[in-house]
């Protein structure tokens, strides 16, 4: 049934709850227009036939005794008392009958109760004794106008007084006849009172009755319509947070559970997609993933310039530590290890370009990084990986299945800044989302750099001037590469802003009084510099490299007009 099916099946409950209300009432009404119609029909008009018996009576009375008072012999005003004599009696019988009626036909009235019929019959019976004291009326004003018209006025004031004694006989039962037709009358007002009563008891019960299914009803109706869309509501707003909730309950068959099912469907079909991205991000960083989908839906097939930080990492002596390990062994390491990469690298916003052998290529850059953060992330990624490696060192031994000769799991770093393309690159029906740049190749000699300098992580110039309120670095030396005219400034990140203690941080200043020092040509202070910071910091890579090539070049010192202070890695 549908929603609009229900609201008026709800009304049309409604209008015939109202409807019988209205029959109700109705037919409470008819009692009280019956109870109406009792005091129309008979007590008022036999209380005017009462009053109008009484008053001809008294004008009976009172037109014979003038006759008997004036003593009037005139033959003309005797016969017309006479007539008015013989009209009066007329009148008083034809009273006498309608009132009959009127008894006898409330007595018959089915819609008369049996306190009425009672009242009725009590008159009736008052009525035939009214009617016996009247009888005689008509005997006594023909004598009476009999002896005045004799001139008898002696004896026509004798049979007044029997006419006054009649009608003081006659007074008490029609006084009782008018309390009879007022008990009918106060009767009948009782119970149209206690009808009209009882009318609005019944239609307020009724009224209350109504509004109350109405309100249940309609309650129990929008419970149940908005509990469907609060479920739907919370159902998108989880879809909308990513949060995969089981099929939500179909409960109707209303426009509300076509929504429902509808909205099954959609939830199937997002697990669907989610089940692919996730597949998906498997093999894709899922930040790439995302972002190969424009907005409306289409992949991007497009390729912009953008200033990015590539990242290309790599393990020492690989080659040789594949040669210790079975093929499921080194699966298990490089897995252990990519996973480990992956998460540093994602926590700090970096995109997984490729693994390619044992190497990780990643970058950092818009919208994946905001603003200049690039180059600070990256530096922080490198950072947590190698703080990963650390703890992965101890993890070796059960992660290969080795209780000797454990490889020691080293791992070198190069991360460049520069403008670089950003887009998905690659034939029609095999693309990849990459960057092609200087930035790229120069990562990768980076990360060849620090097996001269004995490092974890070097950077380029502009990755240290973007990165270098987040993390302690120092210049390692000036170098020339391969393909190169302009010599590259190389710096090593060697900590976290603020993450180096006293010895490191005398090493840095040690090593940077070598440095200059070398750079000028003094070659026993730039010993002595690199000495100091070997003193503070035992086994430092770039200060043993250096002091080693100082005691080549007091060996054989460079011509002045020949030295830059440039180390020439034609290697890299």
């Amino acid at each position: 049934m549908t929603i609009r099916l229900k609201i008026l099946a709800v009304s049309s409950a409604l209008l015939a709850i109202l409807c019988i209300a209205l029959i109700g009432a109705l037919h409470l009404q008819r009692d009280v227009q019956e109870e109406i119609a009792t005091m129309v029909d008979y007590c008022i008009p036999l209380s005017a036939a009462a009053g109008k018996l009484d008053t001809t009576l008294f004008e009976y009375e009172v037109i014979l005794s003038r006759l008997v008072r004036e003593g009037q012999v005139d033959a003309e005003v005797v016969n017309a008392t006479a007539e008015r004599e013989r009209a009066i009696i007329a009148g008083i019988n034809a009273e006498f009958a309608r009132m009959e009626r009127l008894i006898a036909k409330g007595i018959a009235d089915p819609h008369n109760d049996w306190t009425d019929k009672s009242i009725l019959s009590h008159l009736q019976d008052k009525l035939h004794l009214i009617k016996r004291d009247v009888v005689p009326y008509g005997t006594l004003g023909r004598q009476v106008v009999d002896a005045v018209r004799q001139s008898d006025i002696a004896r026509a004031r004798l049979l007044m007084l029997r006419f006054e004694r009649n009608y003081r006989r006659l007074g008490p039962d029609l006084a009782d006849f008018r309390g009879g037709i007022a008990e009918l009358i106060a009767h009948a007002v009782d119970e149209t009172s206690a009808d009209e009563r009882y009318v609005q008891r019944y239609s307020i019960a009724l009224f209350v009755l109504a509004a109350t299914l109405a309100l249940a009803v309609s309650g129990l109706l929008t419970t149940r319509i908005v509990g469907g869309l609060r479920r739907l509501v919370e159902g998108a707003k989880a879809a909308e947070i990513g949060k995969m909730l089981e099929p939500l309950p179909v409960r109707s068959g209303d426009e509300i559970g076509q929504l429902t099912r509808a909205f099954n469907h959609m939830l199937a079909e997002l697990r669907h997609k989610e089940l692919v991205k996730d597949t998906f991000g498997r093999y894709v960083d899922p930040k790439l993933a995302a972002n190969l989908i424009d907005a409306a839906g289409a992949p991007k097939a497009t390729a912009e310039r953008r200033v990015a930080t590539v990242f290309l990492s790599d393990i020492k002596g690989f080659r040789t530590i594949c040669e210790q390990l079975t093929a499921d062994a080194i699966a298990r390491l490089l897995n252990r290890y990519f996973t480990l990469a992956a998460e540093a690298i994602g926590s700090h916003n970096g995109v997984i370009d490729k693994y390619f052998g044992d190497a990780v290529m990643a970058f950092w850059t818009q919208p994946f990084s905001t603003g200049d953060a690039h180059a600070a992330e990256a530096c922080l990624a490198a950072l947590a990986q190698q703080e990963a490696i650390v703890n992965l060192r101890a993890e070796l031994p059960g992660l290969l299945g080795m209780r000797r000769q454990v490889p020691d799991l080293v791992v070198r770093m190069g991360i460049a800044t520069g403008e670089v393309v950003v887009g998905t690159i690659g034939a029609q029906n095999a693309r990849a989302y990459t960057v092609i740049g200087d930035a790229t190749d120069l990562a990768s000699r980076l990360e060849l750099a620090n097996k001269v300098y004995g490092t974890r992580i070097v950077i380029s110039e502009d990755t240290f001037r973007l990165a270098q309120d987040a993390i302690e670095a120092r210049e390692l030396d000036l170098i020339a590469v391969a393909g190169r005219t302009e010599p590259l400034r190389i710096y090593e990140v060697m900590a976290e802003a603020g993450g180096l203690d006293e010895a490191e941080q005398e090493a840095r200043i040690r090593y940077a009084e070598g440095l200059a020092a070398y750079r000028a040509r003094d070659w026993d202070a730039a010993e002595a510099g690199f000495r100091a910071a070997l003193a503070a910091r035992p086994g430092d890579g770039p200060a043993t490299f250096f002091a080693k090539r100082v005691a080549k070049l007091r060996a054989a010192p460079p011509a002045a007009a020949e030295w830059d202070g440039v180390l020439r890695l034609t290697e890299i």
